[in-house]
């Protein structure tokens, strides 16, 4: 066991052998054992759901195609066009925003690969479709190398189904995830607690911090627990859109953490996004999957506005900005 902090420094022990981890691991096969325990405690993790090939392969074409770019990419943390930002091992720290949707041009076998073999995985889709008793539809993944902290948060504030609290998401390591390399971290059962909605007073575009804030304040005040489970490549850690979580600080430069995470709603269902405005997604069917595809380089309207955005960058986000404010006051009449 190790003792860790959360990025606003709550403690948590992080297993390193799996006799000290208390999350259970299920196989894909007990299907109904995997909802039960995903409905009861807002998250789940299923062993080898995703083979070792696949995961060898996916971080092969990051290292051909993605590592050596130089331009800008849709980022994680930020959802802005950025360059790589790497440490003295050469990971890139900033993690991509939307494998589906980067340049099909630039980054062919990358993003068709992921695509396939990761979003629309069969086994991934019998997952979420059991959650939702209906098909997935995957809204937004990420990739990310480097272990860059995420801070303590709820993903119903940035994106859910219209039915709040039904979108399902996925952590898939591609390779095994060392204690000290900045592990995923949950708090079971959190998906049952109520937390402050997204309002004027801790929107994103002005108050993000003040929404952090309180859900580390909740995790105080109610003592609810953190884990930092073992997943090992393939495997696949899946939560509830009202389950608290993040991911840890690197305490190891030796150690990288590549992971897939998607999020996926209900096929049926609208996208609900800031807790504010609901969307019918265009998407395409790969596999028995749907994939909406968001700011996707292979469309030409958003491959200007993507110029426009790395040509006037303080221009282009200081109007989103103050369109995102609007909304919410807007919402507030």
């Amino acid at each position: 066991m190790i003792k860790l902090n959360t990025p606003r420094g709550l403690p948590v022990i992080v297993p390193e052998f799996e006799n000290e981890d208390p999350s259970p691991k299920f196989i894909f096969d007990n299907l109904d054992d995997i909802k039960k325990y995903y409905e009861d405690n807002g998250y789940v993790i299923v062993k080898n759901l995703i083979s070792q090939n696949d995961c060898n392969y996916i971080k092969k074409l990051w290292d051909i195609e993605i590592k050596n770019y130089q331009g800008y990419i849709y980022r994680q943390a930020t959802a802005k066009a950025e360059k790589h930002i790497t440490n003295s091992n050469g990971w890139i720290m900033n993690p991509i925003l939307n494998l589906q949707s980067i340049d099909p041009f630039l980054f062919p076998k990358f993003r068709d690969f992921a695509t396939k073999n990761f979003l629309a995985n069969l086994k991934l889709n019998k997952v979420f479709s059991k959650f939702f008793n209906d098909s997935s539809k995957i809204v937004q993944s990420m990739y990310f190398e480097g272990n860059s902290a995420t801070w303590e948060h709820q993903d119903s504030y940035y994106l859910d189904s219209e039915t709040p609290g039904e979108m399902a998401a996925a952590w898939i390591a591609i390779e095994d995830i060392s204690a000290t390399a900045g592990r995923f971290f949950i708090c079971p059962k959190s998906h049952k607690i109520s937390l402050d909605k997204h309002s004027l007073n801790n929107n994103i575009a002005e108050n993000h911090e003040e929404y952090i804030h309180s859900v580390v304040q909740k995790i105080k005040d109610d003592h609810l627990i953190i884990r930092a489970p073992i997943l090992n490549q393939g495997d696949v850690l899946f939560w509830n859109a009202f389950t608290i979580h993040g991911s840890l600080d690197s305490s190891d430069p030796n150690n990288s953490r590549s992971s897939i995470t998607c999020h996926s709603i209900p096929n049926s269902k609208l996208f609900l996004q800031l807790q504010t405005r609901k969307f019918k997604l265009e998407t395409e069917k790969v596999n028995e999957t749907y994939i909406f595809k968001p700011k996707d380089q292979n469309n030409l309207k958003n491959k200007l506005i993507f110029k426009i955005e790395i040509t006037f960058p303080k221009l282009f986000y200081w109007l989103k900005k103050k369109i995102i404010v609007f909304i919410f006051k807007f919402k507030n009449k």
